[in-house]
């Protein structure tokens, strides 16, 4: 039998590891003044942390002691990313990490209220993803806002109608251009999406979050080796379907008097989609050819929109909303106090908050006192003795 805290699950501890941006386990071993040989033995499970180890542990990577004695539930899906570069390979593993806390933080918040029915559909139904044609993402996407209602009307608000349909969202910093976000299905069968919050708009948080959507509805099969194989052209999937959803074409075309940028500049206020996708849009759609979108990057790019573009300082972020209400009409309602919650929730305050757009500290704020009123109470001025004598007081000079 091996010694130490016999709970102890390593592969937590490389979760952890990851999740903090270390990238070596010899990295984690020199924080804590010890021989690399001790961290990967921890990790592999050949040995365990005394508990004094293990409360270091805890206080360097600033999580509780019990995240390291509690097996992760596996059957998780594929998690879809924009880009294999080698050098992203620890960002992508610190942000995997981040998404399955985010499952972990929702199973709490299941625990005690009813999260919206999940109403993904399965849109392939078993047909290859590398069989499909430009024309069966244009009908796959339409299928999909048939299937939600939505008409062929501008989407307001693509991060609110991912948590209406039962996907869980959030958002945090991910200090890179290259990761925008990332999805996939979680082992409680739960949709997941996580968004970039760093360098984003509206209208890229709207794409950003209609991409990811497209990961969900057309990839959900998919194993990691064809994800690798082709990625590329899942990727390519992946945006066509974003823009096809956010612009449905039988509309979008009818309402283009001119491919002029003032013309799309009015487009983006009603269809709250960037200006640069939209060039792409008209001509995947053949309305514009490519030397006329070219003139039109060119112009794009003269106006200063590489940088910003219109609306782009005036829209505020739309940003998900679902965790945060649920943990604060659970304490609002005195069903739990914010310390059960400490108790219940897997991480650290900072790390809960991050994820589910809490109020930084909120988890550690002292919540309101619950005052239970009267259910009838007579007016002051009606008591027996409640009306005192008024005394003039004199000032100097009176």
């Amino acid at each position: 039998m091996r010694s130490g805290v016999q709970s102890f699950v390593g592969a937590r501890l490389a979760e952890a590891r990851q999740a903090r941006g270390i990238t070596s386990r010899k990295a984690l071993a020199d924080l804590m003044q010890r021989a690399a040989s001790t961290v990967i033995r921890w990790e592999e499970g050949e040995t365990a942390p005394e508990p004094a180890a293990l409360t270091e542990l805890a206080s360097v990577l600033r999580l509780p002691e019990e995240f390291f004695l509690t097996p992760r539930r596996e059957g998780s899906g594929l998690s879809f990313f924009r880009s294999f570069a080698g050098a992203l390979r620890g960002d992508r593993l610190s942000q995997q990490v981040r998404l399955a806390w985010l499952e972990d933080v929702t199973a709490v918040a299941e625990h005690y209220a009813h999260l919206p029915e999940i109403n993904v559909p399965d849109l392939l139904q078993g047909r290859n993803f590398r069989n499909l044609r430009d024309e069966d993402i244009e009908a796959y996407a339409q299928a999909a806002r048939e299937h939600w209602g939505l008409g062929l009307r501008p989407i307001l608000n693509m991060v609110e109608l991912l948590e209406r349909i039962g996907v869980v969202v959030a958002s945090e910093p991910m200090e890179t251009d290259q990761l925008d976000g990332l999805s996939r299905w979680g082992s409680d069968g739960r949709p997941y999406v996580l968004l970039a919050s760093d360098k984003q708009s509206f209208s890229r948080r709207q794409f950003d979050a209609a991409h990811e959507l497209a990961h969900l509805v057309l990839h959900r099969a998919l194993t990691e080796g064809e994800f690798v194989e082709n990625f590329k052209a899942i990727e390519d999937q992946a945006h066509r379907f974003a823009s096809a959803f956010l612009l449905p074409a039988s509309q979008f075309s009818v309402e283009i008097d001119t491919a002029a940028i003032w013309e799309l500049e009015r487009l983006k206020a009603r269809w709250k989609v960037s200006i640069k996708a939209q060039i792409m849009r008209l001509q995947r759609l053949q309305i514009l050819d490519k030397s006329s979108a070219t003139r039109l990057y060119k112009i794009y790019s003269a106006k200063g929109y590489s940088r910003r573009e219109p609306f782009d300082d005036v829209w505020p972020m739309q940003e998900p909303t679902l965790l945060a209400d649920v943990f604060k009409a659970l304490v609002d309602a005195g069903q739990v106090t914010k310390e059960d919650l400490r108790e219940d929730l897997p991480l650290f305050p900072h790390d809960v908050e991050s994820l589910t757009g809490l109020p930084s500290g909120w988890l550690r704020l002292q919540a309101a006192r619950i005052v239970e009123l009267k259910p009838v109470v007579t007016p002051r001025d009606n008591l027996a003795g409640a009306r005192g004598e008024v005394i003039p007081i004199k000032r100097n000079g009176e």
